[in-house]
């Protein structure tokens, strides 16, 4: 898996992208993801930005990384991306930024790498036009 973060264990990792829209422009949290109400009506039960971290337990992970073979973590399962995460186009512009996203999985009520091993933590986005955006990034805790 080409995007891998290896951190250690009581670690939290910062998970960074620069996402485009179907155009190449830099995504825009207020002009170009989908809201509850517009999924609803295409008959889509999701949030409109979400992620899902799982553990594996594929002895050959991080070089398969199917989730056939992975446990959700508890707790954090389809987890609401929050708007604070989108960083607006002119900001990342004017700071020369290399990433428009940015999410650190929450960990205080609950914490999501305690044990050592492989983590696939998967974002999904559904923008107001097109397919949904999919990615992936692995976790390893030493």
């Amino acid at each position: 898996m080409a995007n891998t973060i290896t951190i250690t264990s009581k670690q939290t990792p910062t998970i960074r992208a620069l996402i485009k829209d179907s155009d190449g422009a830099l995504f825009d949290y207020d002009d170009d993801l989908a809201t509850v109400e517009e999924l609803t009506a295409e008959g889509i039960d999701a949030k409109p930005a979400s992620y899902t971290i799982r553990r594996s337990n594929n002895a050959l992970a991080p070089y398969d990384v199917s989730i056939s073979n992975s446990t959700p973590v508890e707790g954090y399962e389809n987890v609401e991306i929050e708007e604070s995460a989108f960083i607006d186009p002119a900001t990342v512009e004017e700071s020369e930024l290399p990433y428009n996203f940015q999410v650190t999985p929450s960990s205080r009520a609950a914490f999501p790498f305690n044990d050592p091993g492989y983590y696939i933590v998967d974002f999904t986005l559904y923008p107001k036009e097109g397919a949904a955006i999919v990615f992936r990034v692995g976790v390893t805790v030493k």
